[in-house]
């Protein structure tokens, strides 16, 4: 794999807390950086993968009826909100 320098213009205080960190780990500040990229866009990747397998499941018509039913039934119940403890 072929790599590019890039200039990355990071906060200062981002920057330290990053550079802190990668030290912790015992890496250098650019792999820390480059790890991080790394699995930002490898959880992208995942999503679109994940959403597209389940929207190739079923059809428009049958979401739209499956969230008119959900939306109408019943109301909220109690553990349904946020305040619930």
């Amino acid at each position: 794999m072929k790599s590019v320098k890039i200039q990355l213009r990071l906060p200062e205080d981002l920057r330290d807390v990053a550079a802190r960190q990668a030290a912790q780990s015992g890496v250098s500040l650019n792999l820390f950086l480059a790890t991080a990229v790394a699995s930002r866009v490898g959880a992208y990747a995942e999503a679109e993968r994940y959403f597209a397998a389940r929207s190739s499941r079923t059809t428009p018509q049958r979401a739209k009826a499956l969230l008119t039913r959900l939306g109408t039934v019943g109301g909220l119940r109690d553990d349904d909100r946020l305040d619930a403890e």
